[in-house]
C-alpha cells in the first residue's frame, strides 16, 4: 500500500508529461491507472462508481461493440479486439473523477506540473516557427504546419486548445488572483497566447475550435460580469488585428488557417474533406442499422465497390458520428452520443442549480472540444487523442463537484 500511496502522491505531477508527449506512453498511462484503479477498488470493496449513470451507458455502449457489432463485423476478431480496448477510455475517466483528483491537492500538483508544459510546449512552438526547427532539432512538418517537440506529428495546435483552455478554467475556477482584475487579465493573456499560437501552428480545426472556444468562454464570462463583455470584445478585435498582422508577414499561416478554410466550405462537397464524408455516408448506408464493424473502415469503401475519390484509400472518416454511423451503425452513434449527453448532464447540472454561469461556460467548452460532432479530426479509435478526451471528462467531472 505504500507504493499506491506513492503513485497518489507522484501521478498528478507526472500526467502532464505521460499524456502529451509521446503516443504510446499516453496509451500506457491510461491503462496503469485504470487497472490500478480496479485493483483499488477490489482491495477496498468499493464499486460505487459503477452506478455512475454515463459510466452504465459506456457500459451498454461496450457490450452492443463486443456481441452485437462484432458478431456482424466483416473482421471480427479485428472488432472484438478494438470493443475491449474501448473500456479503458471511460474507466480512465471514472479513476480520475473517484480517486486521482478526488482532493483540490492532486489537482494543483497538476495544474502546477502543466503550466511548465504548456509554457514550454508554446515557447517550442514559436521557436520552431521563428527558426524553422524547434528546441530539439525537430523540423516543421512543412513550410505552413508545425509540430512543436512531438517530433513530426502536426497535432500540438489541439493540444494547445485542449490544455490551455483547461488552464484557464482551474485559474478561474481556483482563483488563483485574488483581485478580479488580475484575474482578467491573466484570462485575457491566455487567451491571446493561446489563440496566435494555434493560428501559426496551421491547424484549421483546432484554430476553428479554438477561436469558437473564445465566444462560449464569452457568453459564460458576460452572463456572470456583463462589464466583462466590453473588455473582451476589445479582446477579440485586437486578436482580429493580430491575424491581419500575421497574415501579411507571413501569407502561408493566413492562407491555410483562413482562406484555405472559406474555400472548403465553399467547395465542401469536391473538397478532400467532401469526399471522404461523402464515402462515409454512402458505406453507412450498406448497412445502416450495425454498421461494418468496428475498426473496419478501412476495407469497407472496396468491400460495397464506392470510390468517390477516384481510387484514393480512406483509412477512416476523419469524423466521430461518420465513423460510428459506418462501423457500429445508428444504434452504435445513438449509444455513443447518449453516453456523451450523460456526462454533459452530470457535470453541468449541479453547476446550473448553483447559477454559476461562468463555472458553467467553461465547463461546457471542455467537453465541447473533445466531443464537438463536427470536428474534422482524428480516428475515434485514436489512442493519443483519446487519452486527452477521456481525461478532460474526468477532470471536468471532478471539478463539476467542488464548490
Amino acid at each position: 500500500m505504500h507504493a499506491l500511496k506513492n503513485f497518489e502522491k507522484y501521478i498528478p505531477y507526472l500526467l502532464p508529461f505521460l499524456l502529451i508527449f509521446f503516443r504510446g506512453l499516453a496509451d500506457l498511462t491510461v491503462l496503469l491507472i485504470g487497472m490500478i484503479f480496479l485493483y483499488k477498488s477490489y482491495m477496498d470493496s468499493n464499486w460505487l462508481w459503477v452506478n455512475e449513470k454515463w459510466f452504465k451507458f459506456s457500459l451498454i455502449f461496450f457490450l452492443y461493440l463486443l456481441i452485437i457489432n462484432s458478431s456482424l463485423s466483416i473482421n471480427p476478431q479485428d472488432s472484438i479486439f478494438y470493443a475491449i480496448t474501448f473500456l479503458r477510455w471511460p474507466i480512465f475517466a471514472i479513476a480520475l473523477y473517484f480517486w486521482v483528483f478526488k482532493f483540490d491537492e492532486a489537482i494543483n500538483k497538476f495544474m502546477l506540473s502543466l503550466t511548465l508544459v504548456l509554457l514550454f510546449i508554446i515557447i517550442d512552438v514559436w521557436y520552431q516557427f521563428i527558426t524553422g526547427t524547434d528546441i530539439f532539432g525537430y523540423e516543421k512538418y512543412n513550410p505552413g504546419r508545425l509540430t512543436g517537440p512531438l517530433r513530426n506529428n502536426p497535432i500540438v495546435g489541439i493540444f494547445i486548445t485542449k490544455y490551455l483552455y483547461l488552464a484557464l478554467t482551474s485559474l478561474i475556477i481556483f482563483k488563483v488572483f485574488n483581485k478580479r482584475s488580475l484575474r482578467l487579465i491573466s484570462f485575457i493573456g491566455l487567451i491571446f497566447l493561446g489563440f496566435i499560437s494555434v493560428l501559426i501552428s496551421g491547424e484549421r480545426m483546432s484554430f476553428i475550435l479554438f477561436t469558437s472556444s473564445i465566444f462560449i468562454v464569452i457568453a459564460g464570462l458576460g452572463r456572470s460580469n456583463k462589464e466583462y463583455i466590453y473588455i473582451l470584445l476589445i479582446t477579440i478585435f485586437l486578436l482580429l488585428g493580430c491575424v491581419e498582422i500575421i497574415g501579411f508577414s507571413y501569407p502561408l499561416i493566413s492562407e491555410r488557417a483562413i482562406n484555405s478554410v472559406i474555400y472548403k466550405l465553399q467547395n465542401f462537397t469536391s473538397s478532400d474533406y467532401g469526399m471522404v464524408f461523402r464515402t462515409a455516408y454512402h458505406v453507412w448506408l450498406q448497412n445502416p442499422l450495425f454498421g461494418g464493424g468496428l475498426h473496419q473502415f478501412k476495407e469497407l469503401p472496396d468491400l460495397y465497390g464506392i470510390n468517390i475519390w477516384n481510387g484514393a484509400k480512406i483509412f477512416h472518416p476523419h469524423n466521430h458520428p461518420l465513423s460510428l454511423l459506418a462501423e457500429t451503425g445508428i444504434i452504435g452513434l445513438v449509444l455513443f452520443y447518449t453516453v456523451i449527453i450523460q456526462i454533459f448532464k452530470q457535470a453541468l447540472t449541479p453547476v446550473i442549480r448553483e447559477k454559476n454561469w461562468l463555472k458553467l461556460a467553461l465547463l461546457f467548452n471542455l467537453l465541447y472540444v473533445c466531443f464537438f460532432p463536427f470536428m474534422t479530426h482524428f480516428s475515434f479509435q485514436h489512442n493519443w487523442m483519446n487519452a486527452t478526451n477521456w481525461f478532460l471528462v474526468g477532470f471536468v467531472l471532478a471539478l463539476s463537484r467542488r464548490k
